[in-house]
């Protein structure tokens, strides 16, 4: 599994380091990129800290998918706070074994400068 973690609530610095914490309990394996800025891709809202982290998975894709998305919500994430521009936590499945399941997310440059860190490019 690669998953993108990121969040630019004012507490995202914390967001993204317990979201890391967490997903290390539910993960074997990992590797985690560093923590790094990224601008919204709006360039209106706040900007993201983001990292991008690979690992097993016991789970299938259908629970770890719900596990992630009610973490998310855990942490503040609503559909009016992501309207308001504020996403205290997004995390996005991007590869299951080995096969991208979100190809526009993944080409893009906030996921690929961690991506491209984990794998050595």
């Amino acid at each position: 599994i690669v998953i993108s973690i990121g969040s630019n609530s004012r507490d995202r610095q914390w967001q993204v380091e317990h979201a890391i914490e967490w997903l290390n309990k539910h993960l074997s394996g990992t590797k985690t990129s560093s923590i790094y800025n990224s601008e919204a891709d709006n360039h209106r809202d706040p900007d993201y800290l983001n990292a991008v982290m690979t690992g097993e998975c016991k789970l299938d894709f259908e629970t770890i998918s719900k596990k992630v998305k009610e973490y998310e919500t855990v942490c503040g994430r609503t559909p009016a706070s992501k309207l308001e521009g504020n996403v205290p936590m997004d995390l996005d499945i991007m590869m299951w074994n080995g096969e991208v399941v979100r190809p526009v997310d993944f080409a893009k440059a906030y996921f690929q400068q961690g991506w491209n860190e984990i794998n050595g490019e």
